[in-house]
């Protein structure tokens, strides 16, 4: 279910760095957009002054809103993968400094928390050359010999390595693993064992005072303090999931139940003590095997499609769909290789058109491209769009622009390797 890629880094499909991207970009958008700078620097106080020097001096407020907004707009080219060394190092260094600023006034988790935005980035951009499923992915295919070209596009790859997960899940089991030895050793490793976390007084003390002084009343959490034993079950699986995710990491067995353990803790944070850490979701989603909840969504029917195998253009108009064909349903076919059965059709001219066959049905040009995008399902917004009349009509005068120019404005021919 979850993916140890400090265990094995490789997969059949770069899917999961894809997913990771993006959900790493929907979660810093919403927790960046949301903060309104000119409000925050209304409020003469300083919980750490020792972090003033990140202040702008000038029009602070009007200076960390366009950073923001600057902020957002590199997150975006970001998830499509657009240059993601400079996107995400970019956004890096300036989610830190959104960080160091909000400490200001706020050291709670929801500021640390922008912090491991950062190491992501970092990782994600350090690593920018494994990202195939990205506009840099398709960019690069630019280095690529048309004979190189082809092979990929009718065999892929066996393996991508995904080292940015890797070193992603060893920073957040890392992290974990110092918050329960923190609960265990409160002073320091030499400052001696805090044998009372495991019992129920410290818990049930904590969720008390939580409950008659803060804004949040939840009464769950008053109600379970009349029962230790499952105090104690807490506290002590609590220890087992936050240090046990280092252990498995290292390992190289399954994360799976403590990523698992982990959600249901914050959960049961929020449902005891109504503190919502939100920031823990996201990021232990990104370890998901996206990669086989999207085997089950892509099509299971038989697909070929034959192209020009000679035309740079039209094959590197593959390039994304030969990745997103993680269960090799689609067969690509280079038109000097497609089977007599198809080239002794009537009704269809290879020399004109990309064609797509369904079993006896043929899909030239444009709709052969529509079928492609039903084939993955997900597209299927995209794919009703593209069948609705006026859409259709463009879009079929837009590929037989492309298709009858694609000598002259596009590169198509490009002599090969041999």
């Amino acid at each position: 279910m979850f993916v140890n890629y400090f265990a094995d880094e490789a997969r059949s499909s770069p899917v999961n760095l894809a997913v990771g991207r993006t959900i790493l970009t929907v979660w810093l958008v919403w927790k960046t957009a949301m903060y309104d700078w000119n409000e925050f620097f209304e409020v003469p106080f300083y919980l750490t002054p020792e972090f003033t020097w990140a202040v702008p001096p000038v029009a602070p407020g009007l200076f960390m809103t366009v950073e923001k907004w600057m902020l957002i707009a590199l997150l975006v080219l970001f998830a499509v993968g657009y240059r993601i060394r400079f996107t995400g190092g970019v956004s890096a260094l300036i989610l830190a400094h959104f960080g160091t600023v909000r400490e200001i006034q706020n050291n709670s988790g929801e500021s640390q928390a922008l912090f491991l935005g950062v190491y992501f980035l970092l990782f994600y951009s350090l690593f920018s050359e494994t990202h195939a499923l990205s506009v840099d992915g398709l960019r690069r295919t630019r280095d690529w010999s048309v004979d190189s070209l082809r092979s990929f596009i009718v065999s892929g790859r066996d393996s991508y390595q995904l080292p940015a997960l890797k070193w992603s899940l060893l920073v957040i089991a890392m992290i974990y693993f110092g918050s329960g030895f923190n609960k265990l050793f409160p002073n320091g490793p030499f400052g001696g064992f805090h044998a009372g976390y495991f019992g129920p007084v410290t818990l049930s003390r904590i969720i008390v005072v939580r409950d008659a002084f803060y804004q949040w009343h939840v009464p769950l959490g008053p109600a379970l303090v009349e029962y230790p034993a499952l105090i104690t079950a807490g506290s002590i699986g609590t220890l087992v999931v936050e240090m046990g995710l280092l252990v498995a990491v290292l390992l190289g067995v399954t994360v799976t139940p403590f990523i698992i353990g982990l959600l249901g803790f914050q959960t049961g944070v929020l449902l005891l003590l109504g503190i919502f850490f939100v920031d823990t979701y996201p990021l232990l989603l990104t370890f998901l095997a996206w990669d086989r909840i999207y085997e089950r969504v892509v099509s299971d029917r038989a697909l070929d499609v034959v192209f020009d195998g000679q035309c740079y253009f039209c094959m590197r108009s593959l390039y994304l769909f030969r990745i997103l064909d993680v269960t090799d349903t689609v067969r690509f076919i280079p038109q000097a290789e497609a089977p007599d059965a198809y080239r002794q059709r009537g009704d269809v001219d290879f020399q004109s058109a990309m064609y797509a066959f369904d079993g006896t049905t043929a899909y030239a040009g444009y709709d052969a491209f529509r079928e492609l995008l039903r084939q993955f399902r997900v597209f299927f917004p995209l794919v009703w769009l593209m069948g609705l009349a006026p859409v259709a009509r463009a879009g079929t005068r837009v590929y037989r622009y492309v298709a009858d120019n694609r000598g002259t404005q596009f590169t198509c021919q490009v002599e090969s390797d041999d």
